[in-house]
């Protein structure tokens, strides 16, 4: 469990960069607008995260620089500038979203009581997100090709 917090913390650090970097380099106020919401709802997380793990384990979490738990959201700001490079990005977000979602749905079954609870919210609220990637992605590639696709 100490081990499985600790990686779903960093996840969430990662995410919330990855959301953050790329609300700064859009031009588009809604896209921004949205982006930095998905990067607090993150930040959320990995807050809730650490407190869950202070009191459970006793010890404050500790940032390891060396773990990389979703290394497709390591990306060059100049990849939000190039539109095939942003649709590759919204894709990785939606894959992401997924993981995250399913690795707290397990975490809630191998849990109990205000645990079990916590991780299907963020279950729950990663589905969500994974919804809003999925609806950025189809939009990016309506643009790239000129029509909606279905």
């Amino acid at each position: 469990m100490k081990d499985s917090l600790r990686l779903a913390i960093h996840a969430e650090i990662e995410a919330s960069e990855f959301y953050r970097l790329w609300a700064e380099n859009t031009d588009k106020d809604y896209l921004k607008k949205e982006l930095m919401e998905l990067s607090e709802w993150e930040k959320d997380h990995e807050e809730g995260l650490k407190r869950l793990y202070l009191n459970k384990f006793k010890e404050p979490f500790e940032m390891d620089k060396n773990i990389v738990v979703e290394p497709e959201l390591k990306v060059q700001t100049s990849d939000f500038n190039d539109v095939t490079s942003l649709l590759r990005i919204a894709s990785a977000a939606y894959l992401s979203e997924m993981r995250a979602a399913d690795f707290y749905g397990r975490m809630a079954d191998a849990s109990s009581g205000d645990d079990k609870d916590t991780f299907l919210k963020l279950k729950e609220m990663e589905e969500h997100h994974m919804d809003l990637a999925k609806k950025r992605y189809l939009s990016i590639r309506e643009d790239l090709v000129g029509f909606k696709a279905f």
